[in-house]
């Protein structure tokens, strides 16, 4: 709680010197009140610009979760089921008023859990519509019911809340001030459910405008504690940087890169790291269509180097082909392609597979389906296990401890809007594997089924 006080104290501060500060109006002529706006997307609205709406919402779902993988003496499967209704209401203010606010509220009741969801934020615009002040809050509960088969789980809250700034705005960037805290909150904690408590800020500057030119660079730090394990506990420094251009045909590029350092309190329990992410996206016309590349990177180097955490550099990419129409179909060929290179640690892979989908959002029946198979080879490495180590035991020195296999990745989605009041969402996802050591074989798959009433 003292994280979310600190957050929202700051956040007025931050309003009232916001509000109170004078910019030109020059300086945020080409600022679109709606920009960077995550809540744009609640359904339900059709809101005229002078009034408030609220608008109910009605859900009743199938929920099914199957997961099967090897022990040691047998091969287990779960299925985990699940029949909920859930009732929520959505609101927002007039669009003409300085004072913005959207709010969400949810409730549902399941076969296996209750849930309770609370969103909302709140804008301030100054006489220009341009956002100055920006503040969001989430918060989720969960509680398992007695005869629930999530006999693992425990019951638990969570929320966050993030404050937004904006100081300065030139004419073509500006800059952003963000605070957040977040919290997690177990009834009873374990291994692998801990709580915790985080509490970070950043600054921003950022290209804004109608501009083919997108462009950030930031600085955030963060410090997240666990009141059960602190010997877990984690400072983060961070800097980003992001640019996106793209011409009139649409051909151009994304490159989003981060670099961060993770200090750990308790340095015999985890080790302290470098992280690097990098995120590439290209398009390059192509006849009818376009040619695209996909590139994600992401580095590990630790102060030292355990069983458990090991430098280790991965790199995955798709390149292929998509072409047609979004309003009727469009489609996508290509390969991917993954590569985990961790020493030599058995982890060590390397991984190819064929991708295509297609997805239309213009018509009652929208959504996307991807597919991709493939194959992931290990290289056989092994691990030395130090015979006064407590962490692992086995009676050989060396142990192999994974087998290559074939996967499947599948993933849908879809929506019917059925009429102007009732919709039909759908989401599916199934991974199977099946190894070169039938042992070995495992999958997991979800699927959810919503049927939706808006009035």
């Amino acid at each position: 709680m003292r994280v979310v006080c600190i957050v929202i104290v700051l956040g007025l501060l931050l309003g009232v010197l916001i509000e109170n500060s004078v910019l030109p109006a020059s300086a945020f002529a080409e600022v679109s009140p709606e920009a960077a706006d995550p809540l744009a997307g609640f359904a339900g609205f059709t809101s005229r610009r002078d009034q408030t709406d609220w608008s109910p919402v009605l859900t009743s779902g199938f929920d099914a979760l199957l997961h099967s993988y090897p022990l040691a003496t047998t091969d287990t499967t779960e299925t985990i089921a699940e029949y909920m209704i859930s009732a929520g209401i959505e609101g927002r203010s007039p669009r003409k008023t300085k004072h913005r606010w959207r709010l969400r509220a949810e409730a549902s009741i399941g076969s296996e859990l209750y849930r309770q969801h609370l969103e909302g934020q709140y804008k301030f615009l100054d006489h220009n519509r341009v956002t100055r002040f920006r503040f969001d809050g989430r918060f989720y509960g969960r509680q398992y019911r007695k005869t629930t088969n999530y006999s693992l789980s425990s019951d638990n809250l969570e929320g966050r809340l993030d404050l937004r700034a904006f100081p300065w705005a030139g004419s073509k960037s500006k800059l952003e001030l963000r605070g957040w805290g977040s919290t997690v909150d177990y009834k009873n904690t374990s291994t692998l459910e801990v709580d915790l408590r985080e509490l970070g800020g950043g600054a921003f500057l950022r290209s804004h405008g109608l501009t083919e030119n997108l462009w950030s660079v930031g600085y955030r730090y963060s410090a997240r504690t666990y009141p059960d394990t602190t010997g877990i506990n984690r400072n983060v420094h961070r800097i980003e940087g992001d640019l996106d251009f793209h011409d009139d045909h649409g051909q151009g590029v994304r490159l989003f890169h981060k670099s961060g350092r993770r200090l750990i309190k308790d340095e015999t329990l985890r080790p302290s790291a470098w992280a690097h992410w990098t995120d590439f996206n290209g398009l390059v016309t192509a006849g009818n269509g376009f040619v695209f590349l996909d590139v994600q990177s992401e580095i590990w180097k630790y102060d030292k180097e355990t069983n458990v955490y090991f430098d280790s550099w991965r790199i995955n990419s798709t390149m292929g082909y998509k072409w047609g129409d979004i309003l009727s179909a469009n489609w996508r060929l290509g390969v991917a392609a993954e590569r985990l290179d961790a020493g030599n640690s058995p982890e060590t892979y390397t991984q190819f597979g064929l991708r295509s989908g297609v997805e239309s959002f213009g018509s009652n029946v929208s959504g996307s389906i991807m597919i991709e198979f493939g194959r992931r080879v290990y290289s056989q490495g092994s691990v030395a296990l130090d015979p006064d180590s407590t962490d692992i035991f086995f009676e050989d020195e060396f142990i192999s401890f994974y087998s290559d296999f074939n996967y499947w990745k599948i993933w849908v989605m879809a929506n019917w809007a059925i009429n102007k009041n009732f919709s039909l969402d759908m989401m599916a996802n199934y991974e199977p594997e099946k190894h070169t050591e039938n042992t070995d074989d495992s999958s997991l798959g979800f699927g959810s089924l919503r049927l939706v009433w808006r009035p």
